[in-house]
C-alpha cells in the first residue's frame, strides 16, 4: 500500500480494535474521495495551464511577421524539438527559410524560455551592431557555465566584459603573439601532426581525423594559452595528466553546453547539492582544469618574481600577458585589478581568462577542417584545385587564395558555431518588426543563413569556393552579418586572423603531403555526414565510425581528381 491510500485507510478506520477490513459503504466512501481528489489535481492542471498560457499570450507582442512553427498551447515547440534533435539545425533552418522575413519564435513548455531566432542578414546586424547594448549572454547563460569559464570574457557582461575586451584585443594584435603562435603551430606540425599522420599512411590504417586534429588543436591552444606544452596527440593510448586535461574539458564543456539548453530546475540544485550524477561529474572535471590551471599560474608567479630587475621582454604566452596586464597601475588594467583585489581572486580570474581561450580555440578550427577535409573528398576537382595551389606556393600561406576560399565556403555550409544568441535587456523590434521582449533569447542561426538561397543562389547548397573569388582570384569577403561565422560588432571573433593562419597551414601541409580518402560510405553531397548536438559543428562519431565515415590517408602520388 502506498503512502496516500495508508493515509486514507487510517482516516476512515473505526475505534474497534478488531475491525481491520472496512466495510463496503467505507470502501466506496475512500474511491469516492480518491476520484474526487484526481479531478481536482486534473482541473487544477488544467486551469494553471490555461493561465500561463494565456498569460504568455497577452505578455506576447503582436507581430505580424514573426513565425512560430506548429506550437503546442500547453507545451510550445518542445514536441518539435524532441522529435528533430537528430537533425536540430536542419529543422531550424527548414523553419527559418519558411519564415517571411526569415525569423520564427519558438518557446518552451507553459510559454517559458521564449526565444526568436534569426537568419535575416538585418536582423543579425540589429543584434550584433546597432542595438548590441541591448543584448547580453544573460542570467540564464551564467548560470549554466559559471563552474567551468566563470568571470572569463565568454560568459561575462557589462563592464568587466568591456574591460576583458580590450585587454585581449590588445594581447591579440601583438606582434610577439602572432610570431609566438606561428611558431608552436610549426614546431607541433613538424614533430607532431605530420609524423602521426606519416605511420597511419606507410601502415595503410584507417583513422579518425577529427579526432587526431581535435587533440592536435587542444595541444597548440595549451600551449598558447599557458606557455606550457602539452600532447594528448602523443599520449592517445595511454592515460597520462595531458590525456586526463583533455578527457575533464569534454566532459566539463559537454555537460555546461546541456545546461544551456534546458531552464535550471530544482533536481539539479539538489544534485549539485549532494554531489551526485552529472554535478558531481562536472565538479571532478572542472577540479582537474582547475588544478593544472593554478599550477601554471603559480609557476608563471616564480616565473616573474625571478625576472624583477631584468629587461626581459617576459613570455608571449596569454597567461603571461595578462598577468603583466593586471599588475598595470594605468588604464582599464588597474580598473580590473581593483575588480579582483587579492592573490586568490586575481588568480582565480586568470584561471577563469585563459580557460576561456582554450575553449574558443580547441574545437572550433577542428570543426571546420574536419568538414573541409570531407568536403573535399565528395569535390575531388576542388581537392585537385587545392593540391596545385598549395604545391605551388609552399610556405606563402597568404598566396593561398583558393584554400582560403575552400576554407570559408566550407564554414558557411558548416559553420563552427551552427547556433549563437543572446538574452534581451529590453524590450525590442527587430528591422522586420518582430518584437522581442526583455528577457527572451535573440538567437541568430549561421547554419541555416548557410543555405538561404536568396543570400547565396540557386546552388546555395553545394561546396563552391569560386564564390568567394573576384575575376582576377582575389578573395571577395562578405559583410559579417550575412557571413557571421566569426560573429560580428564589438563581440566579432578577436581570434580570426590567427584561425585562418592554423587552418590554412595544417591543411595546406596535409593536403601537399598526403591524399585523403573517405571510405564506407563514398563522401557524397547528397548524404553528409550527421553532426552531434554541441557547442561546435562535430562529425557524429568523428571521421571512422563504421556508421558513418572513414578517413583513409594515403601517401600523396595518387592522381588527383580520382577516386582510387
Amino acid at each position: 500500500m502506498d503512502e496516500h491510500s495508508a493515509l486514507l485507510g487510517l482516516q476512515v478506520s473505526t475505534n474497534e480494535p478488531d475491525s481491520q477490513i472496512p466495510s463496503s459503504g467505507t470502501y466506496a466512501a475512500i474511491m469516492e474521495m480518491e476520484v474526487s481528489q484526481n479531478l481536482l489535481y486534473a482541473l487544477l492542471f488544467l486551469i494553471t495551464a490555461v493561465f500561463l498560457y494565456l498569460r504568455r499570450r497577452r505578455a506576447a507582442p503582436k507581430s505580424k511577421t514573426a513565425h512560430c512553427p506548429h506550437p503546442n498551447p500547453v507545451l510550445g515547440n518542445t514536441i518539435s524539438f524532441i522529435r528533430n534533435r537528430a537533425r536540430f539545425f536542419d529543422w531550424y533552418a527548414d523553419q527559418l527559410r519558411a519564415a517571411p522575413s526569415n525569423t520564427m519564435e519558438a518557446w518552451g513548455p507553459f510559454g517559458a524560455s521564449h526565444a526568436v531566432t534569426t537568419a535575416d542578414p538585418a536582423g543579425v546586424d540589429h543584434l550584433l551592431r546597432a542595438n548590441f547594448v541591448n543584448y547580453n549572454r544573460g542570467a540564464h547563460f551564467r548560470e549554466a557555465q559559471f563552474d567551468l569559464i566563470g568571470d572569463g570574457l565568454f560568459g561575462a557582461d557589462g563592464r568587466l566584459w568591456s574591460l576583458q575586451r580590450k585587454l585581449a584585443s590588445h594581447a591579440f594584435s601583438s606582434r610577439s603573439l602572432r610570431r609566438f603562435t606561428r611558431d608552436v603551430l610549426a614546431v607541433s606540425l613538424t614533430r607532431c601532426f605530420l609524423p602521426f599522420l606519416d605511420a597511419a599512411a606507410a601502415a595503410g590504417s584507417v583513422l579518425d581525423l577529427q579526432e587526431a586534429l581535435r587533440r592536435f588543436a587542444f595541444d597548440n591552444i595549451c600551449h598558447v594559452a599557458f606557455g606550457v606544452e602539452s600532447a594528448t596527440l602523443l599520449e592517445w593510448a595511454d592515460v597520462p595528466r595531458h590525456e586526463a586535461l583533455f578527457a575533464a574539458f569534454e566532459t566539463a564543456v559537454r555537460i555546461s553546453f546541456m545546461r544551456t539548453l534546458t531552464p535550471s530546475t530544482p533536481l539539479r540544485k539538489l544534485t549539485k547539492f549532494l554531489n551526485v550524477g552529472n554535478s558531481r561529474r562536472l565538479r571532478e572535471a572542472v577540479g582537474v582544469i582547475d588544478a593544472h590551471a593554478m599550477s601554471a599560474i603559480q609557476a608563471k608567479e616564480e616565473e616573474l618574481a625571478n625576472r624583477q630587475g631584468n629587461n626581459d621582454q617576459g613570455d608571449p604566452d596569454l597567461l603571461a600577458r595578462f598577468m603583466a596586464a593586471m599588475d598595470e597601475e594605468e588604464g582599464c588594467s588597474s580598473e580590473l585589478a581593483a575588480m579582483f583585489p587579492t592573490a586568490e581572486a586575481k588568480r582565480r580570474f586568470l584561471r577563469d581568462v585563459v580557460v576561456s581561450f582554450v575553449l574558443a580555440g580547441k574545437d572550433t578550427t577542428t570543426s571546420a577542417l574536419s568538414w573541409f577535409f570531407w568536403l573535399l573528398a565528395a569535390n575531388p576537382c576542388c581537392e585537385r584545385r587545392v593540391h596545385e595551389e598549395v604545391s605551388r606556393e609552399g610556405d606563402n600561406i597568404k598566396g593561398m587564395r583558393y584554400l582560403h576560399a575552400a576554407i570559408t565556403e566550407a564554414m558557411r555550409l558548416y559553420p563552427p558555431v551552427p547556433l549563437n544568441g543572446r538574452m534581451a535587456v529590453a524590450d525590442d523590434v527587430l528591422p522586420d518588426g518582430t518584437a522581442v521582449r526583455a528577457g527572451w533569447f535573440a538567437n541568430y542561426s549561421a547554419y541555416a543563413m548557410g543555405r538561404m538561397e536568396k543570400l547565396w543562389g540557386e546552388n546555395f547548397l553545394e561546396f563552391v569556393p569560386e564564390r568567394w573569388l573576384g575575376d582576377g582570384g582575389e578573395f571577395m569577403p562578405v559583410d559579417a552579418a550575412r557571413y557571421p561565422v566569426f560573429h560580428a560588432g564589438p563581440r566579432a571573433c578577436l581570434g580570426k586572423e590567427m584561425a585562418y593562419l592554423q587552418m590554412k597551414t595544417i591543411a595546406g601541409a596535409v593536403i601537399r603531403r598526403f591524399r585523403i580518402d573517405v571510405e564506407a560510405p563514398v563522401a557524397s553531397m547528397e548524404s553528409p555526414p550527421e553532426y552531434e548536438m554541441t557547442g561546435s559543428m562535430k562529425i557524429k562519431g568523428g571521421l571512422q565510425d563504421v556508421e558513418h565515415s572513414y578517413i583513409m590517408i594515403k601517401p600523396d602520388g595518387v592522381q588527383r581528381g580520382l577516386k582510387s
